[in-house]
C-alpha cells in the first residue's frame, strides 16, 4: 500500500516545471490565473512515467515559488482510480495537500498490492511521516484489511 500512495504523492508534489512529462486529458479544461487555479471536466486522465490517476473531475492549485510553478494542492472527484505497476487505489474523493503532505481517499477508499486489500471509508496518509490511517464509515461498517501471506 505504501508504494501506491508514495508515488502517488510524488507525481501531485513535483513542480510543473520538473522534468519528468506529465500529461492531463480531459474533455473540457479551465484555467483562472489569478486564482491559480485549473479545473479538469469528463474523463480526467493524468499520466507520469507509470502511474495513472482517472476521475470525473480535477482542480489543482498552485503557487509560485523562486519564479516557478509548483503544486499547492489537488482534489480529484468522481469514480477516482489510481494505478501503479505496484498498486491500485479507488475512492470517491482524492485530496493531496502540499503544505501538510497528506493524500486523503474517501468515499468507499480501497487499495490493493502484493501486501493485500484495505478498505474503509477514508484512507488518510501522511507522506512525510509514512503513518496511515483507516476510518471507519457513517453507517459503522469496520475498516477491512486482507493481509496477503508472503509464503504464499
Amino acid at each position: 500500500m505504501k508504494a501506491l500512495i508514495v508515488f502517488t504523492c510524488l507525481m501531485l508534489s513535483t513542480s510543473f516545471a520538473h522534468a519528468i512529462t506529465m500529461t492531463v486529458d480531459a474533455d473540457k479544461f479551465e484555467l483562472f490565473q489569478t486564482e491559480k487555479r485549473a479545473e479538469f471536466f469528463g474523463h480526467v486522465v493524468v499520466q507520469r512515467e507509470e502511474m495513472v490517476l482517472k476521475a470525473d473531475f480535477m482542480t489543482v492549485w498552485y503557487q509560485e515559488v523562486n519564479g516557478k510553478n509548483e503544486l499547492k494542492r489537488v482534489k480529484a472527484k468522481g469514480n477516482v482510480f489510481i494505478d501503479t505497476p505496484e498498486n491500485k487505489g479507488t475512492s470517491k474523493l482524492a485530496t493531496y495537500s502540499a503544505d501538510t503532505e497528506m493524500l486523503i481517499m474517501s468515499g468507499e477508499a480501497r487499495m490493493v498490492g502484493d501486501q493485500g486489500v484495505l478498505e474503509g471509508e477514508q484512507i488518510e496518509y501522511n507522506t512525510k511521516t509514512e503513518d496511515t490511517r483507516v476510518l471507519k464509515g457513517a453507517e459503522d461498517k469496520q475498516v477491512h484489511f486482507i493481509f496477503e501471506d508472503a509464503e504464499k
